[in-house]
């Protein structure tokens, strides 16, 4: 098959969606299809762009058999709001023209976010007799209003009805969560229509290692019990609740927080650390995947924060990379969202409110005073990954959907 995909981020990217579209588009090329991918450049989430590409209207390259076409994107260096409206309308209008002019598909993938991106590719997609799947990573407007970032209104509303448009044009709607799927059904989209496309865990990359790491010894953390943030650092995270759990347990001299990567609250994180004197928080740099597996050994346990107000319109992509690495994780969720009912089924953790920095805390000191606890949980957790969650059963599986959609054309 002749498969586009259309997203705003890309490799080198190194964390969060881009991982999974740059995985998909490799594995495609793997199953022997012609990958073709329209992209912005380089910047998340660091949010800069290389020097190179400053000024620059497009690029193309070609990265491990993927044809890839960078088209412009605004970067803001402190995104707002309305700074992040104005980067997605950038990458929309660039990309589509991109589109419009590119090379003919059997199918065409477009990612949201951006939820913009989905009209017009759609429209041109139907001209060029390409197929389409939509596919949704994250409830764009249903999460800004649930984080406060919009208020319900005429602008909501809005992107409430090109939301609505863009699942009647899309020949499929998938998704990464049952939970997510079925809010989606719920605004009235056919369930013949859904599909689901999990997010997978790099056990390629990730397995259970020793904990003493080159990373205990550089950063200062050997005989200590480390607790690992690793990941994105934005709103919808609720990073300061695990500041909060910081200040909670200050008095435990052994106990160190370990925040590791990048992302538009990170300034503002580590402004709050040094007001609140916290010193059993470090704040590390983003790791390369090749270092991935190594880093998630030196946590004795691991914390997925969430703000309160995220439900099912989100679901941490890092969970699977935790569970393959074989550490417990202190996960903030409610028991009956897709992410909370995954903790206690596969029993690889424990579950504490989204926001809930005390909560945080009391689980630290269980799992602290309690070892083989956390390695029962730690061995689910892999357990839960090898059945559900592996590179290969969910690639697997994503390719033959996609393959049956093309044959049906």
């Amino acid at each position: 098959m002749r498969v586009t995909i259309v997203g705003i981020n890309y490799a080198p990217d190194p964390t969060g969606i881009p991982v999974y579209t740059t995985g998909l588009a490799e594995y495609l090329v793997g199953q022997g299809h012609a990958v073709t991918m329209y992209t912005g450049f380089p910047y998340y989430p660091r949010w800069a762009k290389d020097t190179q590409d400053h000024g620059r209207l497009f690029r193309s390259e070609t990265i491990n058999g993927v044809a890839v076409r960078r088209h412009y994107i605004y970067v803001p260096s402190r995104p707002s709001a309305l700074k992040r409206m104005l980067h997605e309308l950038s990458f929309v209008c660039s990309v589509t023209l991109g589109y419009l002019f590119g090379p003919k598909a059997d199918l065409t993938i477009i990612i949201s976010p951006p939820l913009f991106i989905g009209i017009p590719v759609a429209l041109i997609a139907k001209l060029k007799r390409s197929r389409t799947i939509f596919h949704v990573q994250d409830l764009q407007p249903d999460a800004a209003i649930d984080l406060g970032m919009l208020r319900p209104g005429a602008l909501t509303s809005l992107f409430f009805f090109l939301e609505k448009i863009t699942y009647r044009l899309a020949d499929r709607i998938s998704t990464i969560s049952q939970g997510m799927l079925e809010k989606i059904a719920s605004k009235g989209v056919p369930r013949p229509k859904l599909t689901l496309f999990r997010n997978w865990a790099h056990d390629n990359l990730v397995s259970p290692m020793a904990t003493e790491t080159r990373y205990r010894q550089e950063w200062n953390l050997t005989g200590r019990f480390v607790v690992l943030y690793s990941g994105n650092m934005g709103v919808k995270q609720g990073l300061d609740s695990v500041l909060h759990a910081a200040d909670a347990l200050s008095g435990y001299r052994d106990i160190v927080f370990l925040i590791v990567g990048d992302g538009g609250e990170k300034e503002a994180l580590m402004e709050r650390a040094t007001a609140m004197r916290l010193d059993n928080v470090q704040f590390r740099p983003l790791q390369s995947m090749e270092h991935l597996s190594e880093l998630l050994a030196t946590a004795d346990v691991a914390v997925i924060p969430q703000k309160r107000g995220v439900k099912d319109i989100v679901l941490p992509s890092k969970l699977g990379n935790l569970l393959a690495s074989g550490r417990p994780v202190i996960a903030a969720a409610e028991p009956d969202t897709e992410f909370g009912k995954i903790v206690l089924e596969s029993g690889c953790g424990v579950l504490v409110e989204p926001g809930n920095g005390e909560q945080i805390a009391a689980a630290i000191l269980g799992m602290l005073n309690v070892p083989d606890d956390r390695t029962r949980m730690g061995g689910n957790g892999r357990r839960y990954m090898e059945t559900e969650l592996s590179g290969a059963a969910v690639l697997g599986g994503i390719g033959g959907r996609i393959e049956a959609l093309v044959s049906r054309a």
